[in-house]
């Protein structure tokens, strides 16, 4: 029978394996300095992703790292800034949090200071602290993506909505003077590929163009 004391012997499980801060943020424009500052007094590896949260945690690039390092055991800790860095998907991550704490990880919510372990002892309190964190996440996101909708409604409305073009950006008007060209042949049923050669513009700016009208035409019905 073990004696030893509980809290000696977690820490000795934990020896070899790593901490790892995770941080994310939905696009590369974003910038995760915030988070990362904010966990810079935490000692471990830090892993960023630049993708959405409704992304499951472990098809991101930086997500793997993590999820393959709990199944060879190397990792004791999982320190994220809040909760819903680890998503927007309630199954989701309800799901990941269940695998760390099955294979003894500790998630440690920073902003929160709230650990799912504790001395080796799983935290009762923290299952549902992360439910009802993770559905208010989840449904925060809805609601961005509501008022987004909405925003583009109005502004297709009014003609003033406006489109990325490179750096800047452009009303619908500026938007199909600039491709006027590329509207026509498409117009004209010839292939992306074909206007690419034709006008000397990249395909992905032809697929640009034609999604534009696509959209255009949808709301127009």
């Amino acid at each position: 029978m073990v004696t030893t004391n509980n809290k000696f012997y977690y820490k000795y499980l934990h020896m070899e394996k790593k901490v790892y801060k995770y941080a994310r943020v939905s696009t590369t424009g974003q910038n995760e300095e915030r988070q990362v500052d904010g966990l810079k007094d935490v000692t471990g590896k830090l892993v960023i992703d630049k993708y959405s949260g409704m992304i499951p945690f472990a098809e991101r690039p930086s997500g793997k790292i993590i999820m393959d390092a709990v199944e060879k055991g190397k990792i004791s800790e999982l320190v994220v800034y809040d909760f819903d860095r680890l998503g927007r998907s309630v199954p989701d991550v309800l799901q990941t949090l269940d695998v760390m704490k099955k294979n003894k990880v500790s998630v440690t919510i920073y902003r929160m200071s709230l650990k799912s372990f504790i001395d080796g002892k799983y935290n009762q309190i923290f299952d549902w602290i992360s439910a009802v964190m993770v559905m208010s996440a989840q449904m925060e996101y809805e609601r961005i993506k509501e008022r987004q909708a909405e925003g583009i409604a109005i502004a297709k409305a009014k003609g003033i909505y406006k489109l990325h073009a490179g750096k800047g950006k452009m009303t619908a008007k500026q938007f199909e003077k600039q491709h006027a060209d590329i509207i026509e042949l498409l117009n004209d049923g010839k292939s992306i590929r074909k206007i690419a050669k034709l006008v000397k513009k990249s395909p992905s700016t032809v697929q640009r163009v034609k999604k534009y009208l696509d959209t255009q035409k949808t709301y127009s019905n």
